[in-house]
């Protein structure tokens, strides 16, 4: 890039420039001595992300022969000082600005097993020791001398096929084999030869040129937490490296062959298998597991995902308090797999996480730094590895900004924006977490008062764990902050399809949020998010609701009629309410349907009146109730109405 900008400034000035090379330098060197904090954490997950996505850049990649790599000492066991490498790589861009041309840099850092490490955030990592056993890679020689290539040899025999013919051909003639025939004659005869080490180096460096990419782990943001640049080719260890590099190992890691980072981690860590229950795998894999899950029917709730468990495990994720960790695939590999367990690794079996995360974050990543690649891979391996490290650097500040101003242009201008213990934007101070005891149950009919919490509280009000039903806020005035939240939500002439709000697996744009301002009707995707925050408040009060889809009971009208009991879920009896919504001229309805074991009542109508982005909801009461025979049924509808 910095050379066709050069190229361009010097064909319109009519000017000729310093070399490349000396600008490229005097660019390395100021990137080197400012001052950057390279955190590469999200403000939105925080430090320890409980959802992480992983993949490969195979394109990023800089030119290395491995017969100058040295064998690493035999008791070298893959642990790295990440502080001290970078710092001299830092230091071999600075020496680059005081050297004329010509001069060999006495700082300069080559590429070897037992010193390069990877970069992982300071907030993020156990500590300055890393993980880096790619030493773990060599080829080792049979008896035979023939090297045992494993995957690698299909994965890049797979590679083979995405080469032109002139560049196959000129392989061929390389490897000393026939170049004649076609592209399948000749990826056939490679695929052959690569048996033979020699053969093997040249396809691996003409395919990956040499290195073998960078490896990346982010989280369902798009941020960057990791990066990897491998010497060889890529296999599961490189993550495995990362991953136990982590303070905190994820809850669910997701990656197109997750039952190979699950094997390989758990036989490095026999002791405490860090993919567990089930190796990983969402549900015991039996063969009515396994066939409902291939169904589309098998659903493995991980609730802790969206609240924090009340009682926490031994060694939890600090931000979900579970102890679980799960080896997920990517949507666009989940098929590709051969073992029919795998069925219990897809994403569509975990509803938190389905239509939540987007699986594909490092690929559209690698996408937007493909215009980097015929710039860096001409860089030294150092040069390459220090300025994809920058580059990351500067894409993950973007991000975050962007998600900043999106967050401040929903609260006042006068609220603090600040950070928790986890590294999480929040607004105001902190919120302390409740102990059980600061709990209480919920009785609206003893509520009279509106509480008016001051600004540094508004965190901890909308906490669901604090909230509850309140006659008295029904028809209360809002507050000025409010009408300024609404009033952004509402304007149409801000963009449509602006990120606002996430309720659980839901992503509320601003194209949902404008219908709340029509006199007539509601979207069915706000409804639908409305009614889950009464279920999930409803669930930390012990009271099991279940809310029907607007978007389904549509289909139970004419002209469709389509059989309501085709809908229910299994644990429907367990139910003590369903809240089925259905559209009328110029209103919602709420029925709801109390439910107990061995009682089953008529319907209460609710009529929605109005929808309020920060009152909730607010509703007039219109019940049709016949008589009830269960005095505890009928105290607890009470309570919950």
């Amino acid at each position: 890039m910095l050379f066709r900008v050069m190229s361009i400034l010097e064909a319109t000035a009519k000017a000729k420039f310093p070399s490349k090379d000396t600008v490229l330098h005097a660019y390395l060197h100021f990137e080197a001595l400012s001052s950057h904090v390279y955190s590469y954490t999200c403000i939105n997950c925080g430090y320890y992300p409980k959802v992480v996505i992983m993949d490969l850049h195979k394109k990023g990649v800089f030119s290395i022969p491995f017969s100058e790599i040295a064998t690493p000492p035999s008791d070298f066991k893959g642990d790295t000082n990440i502080v001290s490498f970078w710092e001299s790589v830092t230091m071999e861009m600075i020496g680059r600005g005081f050297l004329s041309s010509g001069r060999k840099n006495p700082f300069v850092v080559c590429p070897s097993y037992d010193c390069w490490a990877p970069w992982i955030g300071p907030n993020t990592r156990k500590s300055d020791i890393v993980l880096n056993t790619e030493h773990a890679k060599l080829q080792k020689t049979k008896s035979c001398d023939v090297p045992d290539l494993d995957v690698t040899e299909e994965r890049l025999g797979d590679e083979l096929f995405n080469l032109k013919v002139d560049a196959v051909r000129k392989l061929c003639k390389e490897c000393g084999l026939d170049t004649k025939g076609s592209r399948m004659d000749l990826v056939l005869r490679l695929r052959t030869e690569m048996q033979n080490r020699s053969a093997y180096d040249k396809i691996f460096q003409q395919i990956w040129g040499a290195s073998g990419g960078w490896a990346v782990i982010t989280c369902p943001c798009g941020i960057v937490y990791s990066i990897k640049f491998n010497i060889r080719a890529e296999s599961p260890r490189d993550f495995a490296d990362l991953l136990l590099s982590w303070k905190h190992f994820p809850n669910v890691v997701i990656y197109d062959f997750a039952r190979g980072l699950a094997a390989h981690v758990n036989l490095r860590k026999a002791d405490s298998l860090p993919f567990s229950p089930h190796e990983g795998r969402l549900a015991e894999p039996t063969t009515a597991n396994i066939q409902l899950a291939k169904e589309g029917k098998l659903k493995v709730n991980l609730p802790w995902l969206k609240n924090k468990k009340e009682e926490e495990d031994i060694n939890c994720h600090p931000l979900t308090g579970s102890s679980e960790h799960y080896a997920l695939y990517d949507r666009f590999h989940e098929f590709n797999t051969k073992d029919p367990r795998d069925a219990l690794r897809r994403i569509q079996v975990v509803p938190e996480l389905c239509g939540w995360v987007n699986t594909q974050t490092a690929e559209q990543l690698f996408g937007s730094m493909r215009k980097n690649n015929y710039f860096l891979n001409m860089l030294t391996p150092s040069g390459h590895t220090f300025l994809m490290r920058n580059i990351i650097h500067h894409y993950n500040t973007a991000q975050n900004k962007n998600m900043e101003d999106s967050l401040r242009k929903i609260v006042s201008p006068s609220d603090q924006l600040t950070f928790n213990g986890y590294g999480q934007i929040v607004l105001g101070t902190p919120p302390q977490s409740l102990n059980d005891s600061e709990r209480h149950t919920c009785d609206i009919t003893q509520i009279d008062q509106v509480h008016c919490p001051s600004q540094g509280s508004v965190i901890d009000m909308t906490a669901l764990r604090n909230v509850q039903p309140n006659r008295a806020c029904w028809m209360h005035p809002q507050s000025s902050d409010q009408i300024k939240m609404i009033e952004n939500a509402l304007n149409e002439k801000e963009s449509r399809q602006q990120f606002l709000a996430q309720v659980g697996a839901t992503i509320l744009n601003r194209s949902d949020f404008i219908t709340l301002g029509h006199p007539n009707d509601v979207e069915g995707t706000i409804l639908n998010a409305c009614l889950s925050m009464v279920r999930d408040i409803a669930d930390l009060k012990n009271i099991k609701v279940h809310c029907f889809s607007s978007y389904v009971t549509v289909t139970w009208l004419p002209p469709l009629c389509a059989d309501p009991s085709a809908n229910l879920p299994d644990h429907i009896a367990e139910c003590d309410f369903i809240l089925l919504p259905s559209w009328a001229s110029n209103h919602w309805m709420i029925c709801v349907s109390l439910f107990c074991l061995n009682y089953q009542f008529s319907l209460m109508q609710v009529t929605l009146r109005y929808f309020d982005i920060t009152n909730s909801c607010i509703f007039q009461e219109s019940f049709n109730r016949t008589s009830f025979t269960d005095h505890e049924t009928k105290k607890q509808r009470d309570v919950f109405a």
